[in-house]
C-alpha cells in the first residue's frame, strides 16, 4: 500500500473536520453578505439626506441612519473576524496532521538506513552462500531502492505540503491581523457612534426640537466664525509686543504647544474628521480630548485670556491668544478658571472640561470632552501639527 494511500485514509476523520469548519465559514460569509447589502441600504439613505433640504428633522434622521450603518459594520467586522479564525483553525489541523505523517515517514526511512548500513557490513560472500541464486540477490537490492526512492520522494513531497500550509497559515493570519486592526478601528467607530448619539440629544437640546431654532442656530454660527478671525487679527497686532514676553520660547519657534489635558486615550475626532456628526453645517475645526467632566483644562501656551464666552456650537469657550499669530480654544468647559484681558502662563488651569450632551455649558456636544483648536493668523489649522505626538 503506498504511503501517500496510509496517509489519506488514516486522515479521512480529519478531512470530515475540515469540511465542517469550511461549512461554518460559508455561513459566516454568506450572513456577511446579507450585512453587506443592509449597510449598502444605509448608505444610499444617507447620502439622499445630505444631498436633502437642511432641516432639524432630515438632520435627525441622518444621524439615526449613520447609528444604525456603524452598528451594522461592527457587527458585520466581527463575523468576518469569526470567519478568519475558523480558516486558521483548519489549517493549523492540517499542518499538524502533516507534521505526523512526516515523522512517521522519517521513521520509516531512518528504520531503512540502519538496515542498509547492517547490510554494509556483511560482505558479498556471505550474501551469496545465503542466497540460493544471483538472480534472487540483485533483485532484492532492486526492491530495497525502489522502496528508498519511494520513501524519500514521499519524505519529499509531505515536507513541501507542509510547508505550503505553513504559508498558507502566515496569510491567514496576516488576514486576521488586518480584520484585528479594522476591529480596533471599529471600536473607535464605536466612540464615534456614541458621538453621533450624544451629537443627536445635544442638537435636540439646543434647539429644543425645533426647526426655526436650528435655523437661527446656523445662521448665528456662520456669523460668530467671521467676526472671531476679524477680531483675533486685532488683537494680535495690538498685542505683539506683550504677547512675545508672555511665552518668548513660543514667539521664537523654539517650543510646540503643550496638550490642554492628558490625551489618555487619544483622540476621538480629528481636525476635518469625516465622521464628525455636525460636519454637514461646517467641518471639525479642531481635536477633541475625551476627558471625564470636570477634568483641570491648562493653557497650551502663555498668553492673553481674550475672552470667556458662551454659544451654541461650543458652549463655554476660552479663547487665548498667543505669540506668532497664533490662538487657541478650549470649548465645551463645564466652568471657567480665568477671566477675560489678564495674560496666562504655559499649563496654568483657564477652566474644566464638560460636554456631557444636555449639561450647562456643552453646547452641541457629542459627549464628555474638551475641544481644543489652533488658529493661525485667525484661520483653523490642525492642533496635532503644533502638539507632541502621541506615539
Amino acid at each position: 500500500m503506498s504511503p501517500l494511500f496510509v496517509f489519506a485514509e488514516d486522515n479521512s476523520s480529519l478531512k470530515q473536520d475540515i469540511d465542517q469548519i469550511q461549512n461554518q465559514v460559508r455561513d459566516k460569509q454568506a450572513h456577511s453578505q446579507e450585512l453587506e447589502k443592509m449597510i449598502q441600504r444605509y448608505k444610499q439613505k444617507i447620502a439622499q439626506e445630505e444631498s436633502a433640504v437642511v432641516t432639524l428633522k432630515n438632520q435627525v434622521a441622518l444621524m439615526e441612519n449613520r447609528i444604525q450603518e456603524k452598528q451594522l459594520i461592527l457587527e458585520q467586522t466581527k463575523i468576518q473576524i469569526e470567519s478568519v479564525n475558523l480558516q486558521i483553525q483548519a489549517t493549523e489541523q492540517e499542518i499538524a496532521a502533516a507534521q505526523a505523517q512526516l515523522n512517521r515517514e522519517r521513521e520509516s526511512l531512518g528504520e531503512f538506513i540502519r538496515k542498509i548500513q547492517e547490510a554494509d557490513r556483511i560482505s558479498v560472500m556471505d550474501i551469496l552462500l545465503t542466497r540460493p541464486s544471483l538472480s534472487e540477490f540483485f533483485a532484492r537490492l532492486d526492491t530495497l531502492k525502489r522502496v528508498e526512492a519511494e520513501l524519500a520522494t514521499t519524505a519529499e513531497a509531505v515536507n513541501a505540503s507542509r510547508m505550503e500550509l505553513q504559508e498558507k497559515q502566515k496569510e491567514q493570519t496576516a488576514q486576521q491581523q488586518n480584520l484585528q486592526t479594522q476591529k480596533q478601528h471599529l471600536q473607535k467607530e464605536q466612540v464615534s457612534l456614541a458621538a453621533e448619539r450624544g451629537g443627536k440629544i445635544s442638537l435636540i437640546a439646543e434647539t429644543q426640537n425645533r426647526d426655526e431654532e436650528f435655523q437661527r442656530i446656523l445662521y448665528e454660527l456662520r456669523q460668530d466664525q467671521q467676526a472671531t478671525a476679524g477680531r483675533l487679527a486685532d488683537l494680535q497686532d495690538t498685542l505683539k509686543g506683550k504677547l512675545d514676553s508672555v511665552d518668548d520660547a513660543l514667539a521664537r519657534g523654539d517650543i510646540l504647544l503643550n496638550w490642554p489635558v492628558r490625551p489618555w486615550q487619544g483622540v476621538s475626532a480629528k481636525f476635518h474628521d469625516p465622521s464628525y456628526p455636525f460636519r454637514r453645517f461646517f467641518e471639525h475645526p479642531g481635536t477633541d480630548i475625551p476627558a471625564p467632566v470636570g477634568t483641570p483644562v491648562h493653557a497650551a501656551a502663555g498668553g492673553y485670556v481674550a475672552w470667556n464666552r458662551k454659544g451654541k456650537q461650543y458652549g463655554n469657550y476660552v479663547m487665548l491668544v498667543h505669540p506668532g499669530g497664533i490662538a487657541t480654544v478650549y470649548a465645551h468647559l463645564s466652568r471657567f478658571a480665568t477671566a477675560p484681558d489678564t495674560y496666562v502662563d504655559r499649563g496654568d488651569i483657564i477652566g474644566y472640561s464638560g460636554g456631557k450632551p444636555g449639561d450647562e455649558g456643552a453646547g452641541l456636544s457629542t459627549g464628555p470632552h474638551l475641544h481644543f483648536e489652533v488658529r493661525q493668523n485667525g484661520i483653523p489649522v490642525n492642533p496635532e501639527n503644533f502638539l507632541p505626538s502621541l506615539d
